[in-house]
């Protein structure tokens, strides 16, 4: 354990933080709109759900930023390339930074023209939000898996402990202003600057899944996830309790502190994390949210809860997404552009439908009617997510088991070698020398390719736990101490140490 935070946290500090300021400004920008002052804001009367509407319309331009990711990635020569280079990040970067400051036009009223800024503020937000989404996935999914599995929980965890804060201690709209432009313009520059050194990209690990395989299914979850999150928001809102704390520190921090515990439960037990992660999770949360206000939607304090367990539910659909589609990223061959640029659009119009539906339910129909189109809402994601909550696309499992390396050799079609079958005949001769069992002799020849835990893992559909006994139980067997020392003594026993002498 000490070896994995030695290796990672230095990592994250230096190249992968900036994950968390740009997590951090969105729920600032959007999620609790920092930016906000007063409710009466916008046009000199009481408005419930000003910021929903704003959010709407960031959902809408993040959707259609999302669609334009996917049409570069169909028609640009090289993807990779546009997403990486700076001007890609300096555009985020402005459509950001102009999106805040309109939206803070706005919400001050300083030229007595609110919605004149707050439909182009809330645009260029959702520019920036899918345009950011795909820089951030590009980087972290040039990681290896266990870094990966480090980041973006620590991420998560780092960028609630920001927005509790600065929501906590807000005073003034203009110091609140230049954190968020702060916060993004850090965050572009990590995002955008050289890394101190080369990395592998996963092209190596590239060859088991055409690109694009399952990104129809993908972006249908994603985007009825966020129909139901962001209708259960406009719809479960405690507006009638008034102030940011009770309105969004209160529900959005128990979510947090809740979605971390549970995070770091499914990464110990789980035994497969992919994209399916975000609907095995929030799943059973969407139908728990239900129960508060179908009880008494009246009460304060069940909407207060109701509100708290939808933030939970769409803590989950993030993680997933991100978690499943960043490991994704690194082994099927597709790009950032692609694959991102799949969820932004889900995630977009889901927002957009959401809210929209939600809002005109909330002026138009009694609470018999709001129950019921309610329960209908919940039919459809449930009946999506029962029909194409699993792809087998998104599998990334082993395309060859154990023992099939005696018949094909190491030399692959191609007359290049085939390191596959090479280390699976080291695990083999370890097995025979040190009477290693069959499982371990296949946790065996993933660390003899260098593979991580989570890899390993994720390839052999077992828990991190029992990854790590297998582990324990070869070192100890061949009396070694680490994976590098293993490496070196199959490779002895292999005779590549006597034929270099």
């Amino acid at each position: 354990m000490k070896e994995y935070y030695r290796r990672n946290l230095p990592l994250y500090r230096h190249e992968t933080i900036g994950f968390a300021l740009f997590l951090a400004w969105v729920f600032c920008t959007l999620f609790g709109c920092g930016l906000a002052t007063h409710d009466t804001a916008i046009d000199g009367t009481f408005t419930t759900y000003n910021l929903e509407r704003i959010w709407m319309v960031s959902g809408l331009f993040e959707g259609l930023g999302g669609a334009a990711g996917l049409i570069a990635s169909r028609f640009v020569r090289d993807p990779d390339r546009l997403v990486r280079r700076r001007a890609f990040g300096a555009t985020a970067l402005a459509c950001a930074v102009l999106g805040n400051v309109l939206t803070w036009f706005a919400w001050t009223d300083r030229f007595g023209a609110a919605w004149a800024f707050h439909v182009p503020g809330g645009a260029l937000t959702g520019v920036a939000v899918a345009l950011f989404a795909m820089l951030w996935s590009d980087r972290l999914g040039s990681y290896d898996e266990a870094h990966v599995e480090f980041a973006i929980p620590l991420s998560f965890t780092v960028s609630f402990v920001l927005y509790s804060v600065l929501l906590f201690t807000k005073r003034g709209s203009i110091p609140f202003l230049a954190l968020l432009l702060a916060m993004i313009a850090l965050s572009f520059w990590l995002a955008c600057r050289r890394p101190a050194e080369a990395r592998p990209c996963g092209s190596e690990a590239r060859a088991t899944l055409p690109p694009h395989r399952g990104m129809l299914s993908f972006c249908l979850l994603v985007c009825l996830s966020w129909v139901q999150v962001a209708f259960f928001r406009v719809v479960s809102t405690p507006a009638i309790m008034g102030d940011r704390v009770t309105h969004f520190l209160i529900p959005f921090s128990c979510a947090c502190a809740l979605s971390i515990v549970m995070l770091v439960l499914c990464l110990r037990m789980s035994r497969y994390l992919n994209l399916s992660l975000a609907y095995r999770w929030s799943l059973p949360l969407f139908m728990l949210s239900y129960v508060p206000i179908l009880v008494d939607y009246g009460n304060p304090m069940l909407r207060l809860a109701a509100y708290s367990i939808n933030f939970l539910g769409m803590f989950g659909v993030q993680f997933g997404c991100w978690l499943g589609a960043c490991k994704y990223l690194r082994r099927s061959g597709s790009g950032a552009l692609a694959v991102f640029g799949t969820y932004a659009l889900g995630e977009g119009i889901g927002i957009f439908v959401g809210c929209l539906v939600g809002l005109f339910a909330m002026e138009s129909l009694e609470t018999k009617g709001l129950v019921v189109l309610s329960a209908v809402i919940m039919t459809i994601v449930l009946f999506t997510i029962m029909v194409t909550g699993f792809n087998p696309n998104w599998v990334l499992n082993r395309t060859r088991e154990r023992g099939d390396a005696d018949d094909a050799g190491t030399v692959a079609g191609d007359g290049t070698p085939d390191l596959t079958a090479l280390f699976e005949q080291e695990a083999c001769a370890l097995q025979a020398a040190y009477d290693l069992t069959n499982r371990e002799t296949d946790v065996a020849a993933l660390l003899l390719a260098g593979r991580s835990r989570p890899y390993i893992r994720d390839e052999l559909t077992v828990s991190i736990n029992t990854v790590s006994s297998h582990v324990r139980s070869i070192f100890s067997k061949c009396g070694v101490h680490s994976q590098q020392e293993l490496i070196d003594l199959a490779r002895k026993g292999s005779g590549e140490t006597d034929g270099k002498a």
